[in-house]
């Protein structure tokens, strides 16, 4: 019986997803409704500006420029002598560990597995089940961040947060040998590692690697402010300040925030659905576990516990979905709802006239008279 009481001691947690569903849910639809109208806004006032030039009569303004990069700055990583000329580079230090994953059964019982993994965090293995599994304690090397000082486009200036946000997608491997020997490190493609051999390293090793921004051209898209920029705030109260590899123009830019934007909407709908999806799942549990001692009734119930689970989640998130419709865009809510339970009547009224006995009227045969003949 402990899968049984395993399976009730969840229903609290299926209560707590599904809450977290919902919530997530309608937040969702709310951000969603803002990004749509702030991208909106945008396409209506944007203003394309050469970069050559600043002109005051475009301040305050949103504006959108795309231009040369103009850095003279070298970013410098003086431990492992690193030198690029780049508005920002990233130092990545990644140590090869343990990482156990658990795997619990309906009747408690629990299985361990273990795989190795770069990762740039320590994974605290003082807890692992296999005490055999150690991971190190401690990162020799800390990642970093460099960052130039000036860095313009043009003649517009970007700001610190601006130059943060900057791609690092180029790798460097242009290493110093001289200095990575002295380290007791090996220089393997875009890596500097402690590793004899990167295709198939020890627990324990270390491979550090460094990116950078090398895009010649940016584009800008924010509020013009003197030289520089400041974040633009729509109506809807979302803030916008984007700097992207290339050129682009303010039009094409605000293109990739929507579709940035689309995105991250759709993958939230999916997150908030399973997570109602497993919660009702796991309130329903029970009712599998139960049935789960008699083999052939287990599997069927099991089988039907999911399915059910799956519709009552969907329909769930549905609703939810069509109430926030209703709260952030209440036209289209309002006609979707309406629009649903017409079908949902239509399709009952459908169902009863299909039910009921045809009434087609039987014709009875007309009794033959026979002539009586005279002999």
């Amino acid at each position: 019986m402990k899968r049984v009481g395993n399976a009730f001691k969840g229903i609290l947690g299926g209560f707590v997803f599904i809450l977290i569903g919902i919530v997530l849910l309608w937040w969702n639809e709310g951000n969603n409704v803002r990004n749509i109208k702030t991208t909106a806004e945008m396409d209506k006032i944007v203003v394309d500006v050469p970069s050559d030039k600043v002109d005051s009569a475009n301040e305050g303004k949103l504006v959108a420029t795309h231009g040369k990069v103009i850095n003279e700055e070298e970013m410098f990583d003086e431990t492992f002598n690193v030198k690029v000329q780049t508005p920002i580079m990233k130092r990545v230090v990644e140590v090869y560990q343990w990482d156990e994953d658990s795997d619990t059964d309906e009747d408690g019982h629990t299985t361990y597995s273990y795989k190795k993994v770069w990762d740039t965090d320590i994974i605290d293995s003082g807890n692992f089940h296999d005490k055999n599994k150690v991971n190190p304690k401690t990162k020799p090397y800390e990642d970093q961040v460099y960052t130039s000082k000036d860095v313009s486009v043009g003649a517009f200036s970007l700001t610190d947060e601006q130059i943060s946000t900057l791609s690092t997608k180029a790798d460097y491997t242009n290493f110093d040998l001289e200095t990575a020997n002295k380290l007791n490190l090996t220089a393997s493609s875009k890596y500097l590692t402690t590793s004899k051999n990167l295709d198939s390293p020890s627990i324990g090793d270390v491979r550090i690697s460094f990116a950078y921004n090398d895009s010649s051209e940016l584009s800008v898209l924010a509020v013009q402010s003197g030289n520089s920029f400041v974040d633009f705030v729509s109506s809807a109260g979302k803030n916008v300040n984007r700097v992207m590899d290339g050129s682009h123009s303010g039009h094409d830019m605000i293109n990739v925030i929507k579709k940035e934007n689309n995105f991250i909407k759709w993958l939230l709908r999916f997150l908030g659905t399973i997570l109602i999806i497993g919660g009702i799942g796991a309130i329903l549990k029970p009712i599998s576990a139960i049935t789960s001692y008699v083999p052939l009734l287990g599997s069927l119930v099991g089988a039907a516990v999911g399915l059910v689970s799956m519709l009552l989640g969907l329909a769930l998130s549905f609703v939810v979905i069509a109430i926030a419709w209703v709260r952030w865009r209440p036209v289209l809510g309002i006609s979707l709802l309406v629009g649903a339970a017409v079908l949902i009547v239509f399709l009952i009224m459908r169902g009863k006239k299909s039910k009921k006995p045809t009434d087609t009227p039987v014709q009875q045969e007309q009794p033959v008279q026979e002539e009586n003949t005279q002999q």
